[in-house]
């Protein structure tokens, strides 16, 4: 009798238990839809994590964990307030439906200094990855629009930046218009300013790369058609050291080395003046010639006998043929001067002189090294079909300027405004 009373206190101890096991920490009450009666919510769950209705009735972890102030989605380590972390195609999606201005699925904004609003981040290494990417459909949209507000200081709408060597950019732009787009509405501004900070090594400023064969790696266009086009500037003073303006003319402070031919409608030197180089330039124009003639002169004193040898560069014959001569007196007649022997071994021998009579003396030749006889200058010809009834210089013939004859070059895209 005694061992029956035992059990039955046994088993009404176990039941107490669980009853208050359904009531712990680890459970909780909730009223249940209108009209239902109140029943116990029962589930277990880790620390930490959030909750989720896992039936009617139960409790269980969610995939949102909280550490302290951090909430993490599938993250039990939360690097951020919000960190979410996913095997899907997006990790996070905002949407709006508004169609008000500035309206927008996604917003970030930062106080710090140093800060961002927005940052993203590809951490695979390999492959066309994007730390942020966008994208517009609409015919005047933006993929990506990035806005700097402050009046003042190195502040930027988008920064990119690249720590690869080897073909990385701070910034990619593609497209089937134009690759990039600037515009500044400031005065001064840059609309487009690149920097290469390396102190070492073949930095670029700027570089323009295509594939078309008929393309232009770089161009510019003054389009109020007067002021510079191009500006080189040395040191930082920013000397000038090389213009282009609006009209096509050009200035370079240094010299300039050309390995192919030179075509011009004059040419001359134009230096200070000797006699008032503060106030005054001198200029001479060159000496044309339709060969490609190379000119040779000095001064010799003949012998005793009326003659002497006129020695040339040892070069000389080398680079010139169709040699022709000059010869002149200086201070008595010299009706008989003639040339006695001509040059043969980069000499040439003067005779019929008064002796010990001062003889200037010219040779000319015509050049044919190798460069020369490959590209003979074409004296007269025709105009190519597409230039007919242009000018090089229309203005002189009383003709508008339109019909200037301009070098080839593709028409300028036309620009968007924004």
């Amino acid at each position: 009798m005694k061992s029956r009373i035992l059990a039955v206190w046994i088993l009404c101890m176990l039941s107490v238990a669980v009853a208050s096991a359904q009531t712990s920490t680890n459970t909780t009450s909730a009223v249940p839809n209108s009209g239902a009666t109140t029943s116990a919510v029962s589930g277990h769950g880790a620390t930490h994590f959030i909750p989720i209705w896992t039936s009617g009735s139960t409790l269980g972890n969610s995939i949102v964990f909280q550490s302290g102030s951090s909430i993490g989605v599938r993250t039990t380590h939360p690097q951020a307030t919000l960190d979410v972390e996913s095997t899907g195609v997006f990790s996070i999606w905002g949407a709006t439906s508004s169609t008000a201005q500035f309206a927008a699925g996604v917003i970030g904004e930062s106080p710090s200094t140093t800060g961002n609003g927005v940052a993203g981040e590809a951490t695979a290494t390999s492959g066309n990855a994007n730390g942020v990417f966008g994208r517009s459909a609409s015919t005047s949209g933006i993929g990506v629009s990035g806005a700097a507000t402050a009046t003042t200081g190195n502040a930027y709408g988008v920064y990119g930046q690249s720590a690869s060597t080897t073909g990385g950019a701070g910034g990619y732009f593609g497209g089937v218009g134009n690759g990039v787009f600037s515009a500044a509405s400031g005065a001064p501004a840059n609309a487009l300013f690149a920097y290469a900070s390396a102190t070492s090594g073949d930095t670029v400023g700027v570089v323009g790369f295509i594939e078309s064969p008929n393309g232009t790696a770089g161009q510019f266009v003054n389009h109020a058609g007067t002021g510079l086009i191009l500006q080189g500037l040395s040191g930082s003073s920013k000397t000038q050291v090389f213009t282009v303006d609006a009209s096509g003319n050009g200035y370079f402070a240094g010299n300039l080395n050309v390995t192919g031919n030179v075509s011009k409608g004059s040419g001359s030197f134009k230096i200070d003046h000797p006699l008032d180089p503060a106030n005054k330039y001198l200029s001479h124009s060159f000496v044309e010639s339709p060969d490609m003639m190379n000119v040779y002169n000095g001064i010799v004193v003949l012998d005793a006998r009326g003659s002497a040898w006129v020695d040339l560069p040892d070069y000389f014959q080398d680079l010139n043929g169709d040699y022709r001569y000059q010869l002149t007196s200086i201070g008595t007649p010299g009706p008989r001067l003639y040339i006695a022997t001509e040059v043969s071994a980069n000499r040439f021998r003067i005779a019929g002189g008064k002796p010990h009579a001062k003889v200037s003396w010219q040779v000319t030749g015509i050049r044919h090294d190798a460069y020369a006889n490959a590209n003979r200058i074409q004296v007269e010809e025709e105009k190519p079909a597409n230039q007919r009834g242009t000018y090089l210089h229309p203005e002189v013939f009383g003709e508008p300027p339109v019909q200037t004859v301009g070098l080839s070059a593709p028409t300028a895209l036309a620009l968007p405004i924004r």
